[in-house]
């Protein structure tokens, strides 16, 4: 039950971050193109420091978690940078299937290497939640821009998103000491991860910008406050997922936490933005309850159909 409680904490923190992020990028000042980088700067920074007070501003980390944190940030960027890509570039649908796709099916099949259970169940579940992702966002009237630059961008973004929670899960398995359900070290793979993201966003802000780099980062006051505020919320967010990770199946968590933090951004977005939903959309929501709720009980539904036969 507790486990329960913290997945359903965790889906609304994110979800929360989805809603200040998107506040954020509406009202920052400089080209749309920069709110992305600059927030992954300013964000890396907030949660390295959070994340260092959570540890007591410890440090002690194994060389299998510098390696990790280090490949993570360069998924973490490649993430940020190919959401951007392919949300110019094509249709917005498209976008979100291959991001949360990503998201899902590369840590399950990591945590099937480890010996984790990946039922029929689960799999059918998640092939229904890609194709709910798909119904509900949707849109008339989505065109590409680019086709070859899109799909690119489609296959970088799922593999960013990928990596990124799949090393989350690969440290704290490599890591866990004997008889602990949390890695001790699990405070430093984010503090690095994220610290390493914003240098290398900022080393590739200052290399695309040159002179430009600090009318990038300034900011208004409402920008502002959704940044910091954001940025406080991704770095609660985080430590809290790294924090579940070892207390509950991975690939229920990954589907869970990416589809409920996009479902419960669409009706946020349909009540403080006014956007509209189709019947098409409509139909998407309630199949992907529907497998969410298969995919939560997919232990239940596989004993009993196991007693079938």
């Amino acid at each position: 039950m507790m486990n329960a409680l913290l997945i359903a904490f965790l889906i609304v923190i994110y979800t929360m971050q989805s809603l200040l992020t998107r506040y954020y990028s509406t009202y920052y000042p400089g080209r749309a193109d920069m709110a992305s980088p600059v927030f992954t700067v300013v964000s890396g920074l907030v949660v390295f420091v959070v994340s260092m007070a959570f540890a007591g501003f410890r440090f002690e980390a194994s060389p299998i978690t510098l390696i990790l944190a280090l490949i993570n940030a360069l998924a973490l960027v490649l993430y940020n940078t190919t959401l951007i890509k392919a949300s110019s570039t094509g249709p917005y649908s498209i976008t979100m299937v291959f991001m949360i796709a990503g998201g899902i099916i590369i840590p399950a099949v990591a945590a099937a290497f480890f010996g984790d259970d990946i039922s029929p169940v689960k799999i059918i579940s998640i092939l229904v939640v890609l194709i709910s992702v798909y119904m509900i966002s949707r849109k008339a009237g989505e065109v590409y821009q680019n086709k070859k630059t899109f799909f690119l961008s489609c296959i970088g973004l799922a593999v960013g998103n990928g990596i990124y929670g799949m090393l989350l899960d690969i440290q704290q398995r490599l890591t866990l000491p004997a008889g602990m359900e949390v890695t001790p070290e699990k405070e430093e793979m984010v503090a690095l991860t994220y610290l390493c993201a914003a240098l290398i966003s900022a080393v590739l802000l200052i290399a695309k910008e040159k002179k430009e780099f600090l009318g990038a980062m300034k900011q208004n006051k409402k920008s502002l406050f959704f940044l910091i505020a954001a940025s406080l919320v991704v770095a609660f967010a985080i430590n809290l997922m790294v924090y579940i990770l070892a207390l509950v199946d991975t690939t229920i968590l990954y589907t869970l936490d990416n589809s409920c933090v996009f479902l419960l951004s669409v009706i946020f977005s349909c009540i403080y933005f006014k956007e509209k939903l189709s019947r098409l959309n409509i139909i998407g929501c309630i199949t992907l309850c529907a497998a969410l709720v298969c995919m939560s009980l997919s232990g239940q539904i596989m004993e009993f159909f196991t007693s079938l036969f």
